[in-house]
């Protein structure tokens, strides 16, 4: 299976829990590309991927929010059709819950079907969240 992660923001923990979720899902023998939005210019088409990973760190005063760069760049590609999506967040005090559902109605609305989420704190979640792989496939 060919699986995707796209994630977001400028935070060094959302890229932490990236490595992790790739590192697990390598090791249960799938194909794994990362993608950072903030520093691809081009929209890749997601076409090719079985499964894609979307995570950006919950952002703002009182949060609900997620990197704008990445809420343009779901915008913008193409191929979410029918494709299974799982969503994770690093989040804030407040407003994680809102933050991923912003995320989900986003791929909801380009026909994404998410099937997965999680608010990730440390590795071990991470770890969790990329073990659940063996259910997608």
């Amino acid at each position: 299976m060919r699986v995707l992660i796209l994630y977001g923001g400028e935070g060094g923990r959302i890229g932490a829990m990236t490595k992790v979720i790739s590192s697990i899902i390598r090791s249960r023998g799938h194909e794994v590309d990362e993608a950072r939005v903030e520093s691809s210019r081009r929209i890749i088409s997601l076409f090719i991927y079985d499964v894609v990973y979307v995570g950006s760190q919950v952002v703002g005063m009182w949060g609900g929010k997620f990197s704008s760069t990445l809420a343009s760049y779901l915008r913008d590609c193409s191929g979410l059709e029918r494709k299974k999506a799982v969503v994770f967040v690093t989040p804030k005090l407040f407003g994680t819950g809102k933050a991923i559902k912003k995320i989900m109605n986003l791929l909801e609305e380009k026909g994404g079907i998410v099937v997965d989420f999680a608010s990730l704190r440390k590795p071990s979640e991470a770890e969790d969240l990329a073990k659940k792989i063996s259910h997608l496939e």
